[in-house]
């Protein structure tokens, strides 16, 4: 082998497959390793197998997902074509299962993280065809990632495939792929199936002396009870693994998501029946009105709050309906059923380790029985052609001309911004005046307004967007198209700095918009005017202190055995190292969520910037759980159950005030039947019996479960 490709100075041979050579290779322009994949020269004369070579370096750059692996370049080296892949050092699922099967919440975890991948991949016609153990690999920090895509096809096309041999690996096979037939995203929900049943067992569900009856047996017999070989998992695995690998792809799982929620299901129901869910010991505690009350202290109610009445839901153009998808119900989960019932009617709070004191304080009215009437400005549409432009612009988007009107203001804001169907919305605290701002479709997370209020940043693929309030108009800010992932973009109260987790490192530099529009890598941001970088663990969330000399990082650290989320409190107002900058982890040793020790993943928190903090479990559908208040004070914490269910919720975060907190909710006594809904309340009635209602959002709206609204409020000018 050469010992360069391109620019890539090869070091080793670390793969090789039936269709093409990986090397690991050193990368001088960036400084990194990197994966050089090859097509073999024994193979060119194959225009065929060229093709489809130089098919999967397009469709992996088309599908730029987080837990796809990234492609940085692809080329043609002496006729021989290849590309550069991030390289992967966590190795394989396959290496995993060699050390033994994993536990049900395991490998839920790792479909949970790579089934939306797929799901993307699939929406855009894609499929991988190829999904087994050995492509899904592992990072540094333990996180899966869906590889090698190079037999995928568009959905649809029309090949001619010459010879007999069939595309793919006989072991993880569907029905139709072994026969030939047209494919669709079941057929990688079908290769699901088989490697949940391996990373259970450690084996695979067929076996045979040669590949053809491998294939044959995907064809002809149904897939061997999984409790035959451990019998000591749930029972009703085996039904979801049925689903998944159906013979007929019209009785599969229609997307993996659908399947993710029924192992998620399945191990609330299992956490729940061996009493993963507690009975409180004691009664209920009260959380108090929030009034800014003394550093470790809560205050209590003096009477109850008025709630104001629902407004008439009012349907929104453009919505789909929303179609429940129906869950298979074993007895074990009917029983289970049953049991959350009774759970749910423990509404409240319970105090876990030493609950925070309540404390009387001065009576304060209820937020949403006080309002002011501030002027903002709405919009109306009328489509406007996109301009060429040397950056990445989204696709054309509504223009927007402002009209006066007027919007309430409770808990210090006016304009609540938050994400349905991937487009970003707003309306009013009060549930009116909802508009759309974008249109392109795209993957948004990490929503966040300017200090100033009159732009909305969020975070889409690698690049950061602007939504300019005044003009309607949405750009990028900036684009790391060198780097593997963007999960952080954080700005300062002040508006001064600004927080960025880049490849989950996390690089404080000044919010300088010129600046920032020319960076491109990490290596960019380090060469900032700043002085702070954090690399000792992955991160992959920022809060910011209301003074701006602390961050609240979610960073993903080294448990017993396993990687967990945790929250890190930081002190960057010093640069010198020798100073203490950690000034708490939680949850850690401090208290246990229920669901953590089946999921450690922390899937939303937030910061009130001084001593409290919000943060959820991930139970079912993504990330919705059980509700938690932190204490950084007392170093306790308490679960929260605003609406009175007890589960699910994510997604909450405090008003501007400190007084006041938006959440999304799911009723998980409702099943598939559940519906996403936003509330916005006083914190001081949690836990007051007070009835609340959700904002008038129409039934539908949320129309996928696995949605993340992640709702945010503009603070009133």
């Amino acid at each position: 082998m050469a010992e360069k490709i391109g620019r890539y100075e090869i070091k080793e041979e670390v793969g090789r497959g039936g269709m093409a050579t990986v090397y690991r290779a050193y990368d001088p322009l960036f400084e990194r390793d990197v994966a050089v994949k090859v097509l073999p020269r024994a193979m060119l004369h194959d225009p065929q197998f060229r093709i489809r070579f130089e098919r999967e370096a397009k469709m992996i750059a088309m599908l730029e997902h987080p837990a796809i692996v990234p492609v940085y370049d692809y080329g043609e080296e002496d006729g021989q074509p290849y590309f550069v892949m991030r390289y992967m050092t966590g190795g394989s699922l396959a290496d995993r299962i060699k050390q033994g099967p994993l536990t049900v919440a395991e490998a839920t975890r790792i479909l949970a993280h790579i089934g939306p991948a797929l799901d993307e991949a699939h929406r855009r016609g894609v499929i991988h065809r190829d999904l087994k153990p050995g492509n899904i690999l592992f990072d540094q920090h333990g996180m899966p990632y869906i590889s090698d895509f190079g037999i995928a096809k568009l959905a649809g096309a029309q090949t001619n495939v010459t010879g007999s041999a069939i595309v793919g690996t006989p072991a993880y096979l569907c029905p139709e792929q072994a026969q030939g037939e047209e494919l669709d995203g079941r057929a990688d929900i079908y290769a699901l199936g088989v490697i949940l049943f391996e990373m259970l067992t450690g084996r695979q569900p067929y076996e045979g002396d040669t590949p053809m009856s491998v294939v044959v047996k995907h064809i002809t017999q149904p897939p061997p009870h999984i409790l035959d070989v451990r019998p000591d998992l749930p029972p009703a695995i085996e039904a979801i693994i049925e689903k998944a690998m159906a013979k007929r792809k019209e009785e599969r799982y229609a997307t993996v998501a659908e399947m993710v929620e029924a192992l998620q299901r399945l191990a609330v129901v299992d956490a729940t029946l061996v009493g993963g869910v507690a009975r409180p010991a004691e009664p209920t505690v009260r959380v108090a009105e929030r009034t800014r009350p003394a550093r470790g202290q809560v205050a209590t109610p003096s009477s109850p709050p008025v709630v104001s009445a629902p407004r008439p839901r009012r349907r929104w153009p453009g919505v789909a309906l929303f179609l429940a998808a129906c869950l298979l119900l074993t007895g074990g989960l009917y029983l289970a059923r049953a049991r959350l019932q009774e759970l749910a009617s423990l509404a409240g709070l319970i105090p876990l380790s030493t609950p925070l004191p309540a404390t009387a304080t001065e009576q304060v009215t209820p937020l949403l029985a006080t309002t002011t009437m501030m002027p903002v400005a709405t919009a109306t549409a009328t489509a406007t052609p996109p301009l060429p432009t040397d950056t990445p612009t989204l696709p054309p988007s509504p223009t927007l001309t402002p009209a006066p009107t007027t919007l309430p203001v409770i808990g210090g804001a006016d304009l609540i911004a938050f994400v349905g169907d991937n487009e970003i919305w707003t309306m009013g605290v009060d549930g009116r005046l909802e508009k759309q701002w974008t249109a392109d479709g795209a993957i948004k997370h990490d929503l966040q307004w300017s200090p100033d209020g009159k732009s909305l940043f969020y975070i889409s693929g690698k690049c950061i967007y602007e939504v300019v309030f005044s003009t309607g108009e949405v750009h990028p800010l900036t684009c790391f198209v060198v780097a593997d992932f963007l999960e952080a973009f954080e700005i300062a109260p002040d508006g001064q700095q600004v927080a960025i987790s880049l490849n989950r490192e996390l690089y404080v530099v000044p919010f300088d918009r010129e600046r920032l529009a020319k960076a491109r890598s990490r290596i960019d941001l380090a060469a900032m005017k700043g002085c702070y970088t954090y690399t000792d663990l992955g991160v992959k969330g920022v809060r910011w202190s209301r003074d701006g000399r602390k961050v609240a990082l979610l960073v993903e650290a080294m448990g017993k055995a396993r990687r967990e989320d945790a929250i890190r409190v930081i002190d960057i107002s010093a640069c010198d190292s020798t100073k203490k900058f950690a000034l708490d982890t939680f949850p850690a040793a401090r208290f246990t969520m229920s669901g953590y020790n089946e999921r450690p993943l922390i899937p939303s928190y937030d910061w009130d910037g001084e001593f409290l903090f919000l943060l959820n479990s991930d139970i079912r559908n993504n990330g919705f759980g059980f509700l938690y208040v932190y204490n950084l004070d007392t170093k306790t914490a308490t679960l929260l159950d605003p609406v009175g269910t007890r589960c699910c919720y994510r997604d909450a975060r405090w008003s501007p005030d400190g007084r006041a907190v938006i959440f999304a909710y799911q009723d998980i006594n409702l099943g598939a039947n559940s519906v996403t809904q936003l509330y916005y309340i006083d914190y001081g009635i949690i836990g007051s019996g007070a009835k609340i209602q959700p904002l008038p959002l129409p039934g539908d709206f949320f129309t996928n479960p696995r949605e993340k609204p992640m709702p945010v409020l503009r603070p009133a000018p």
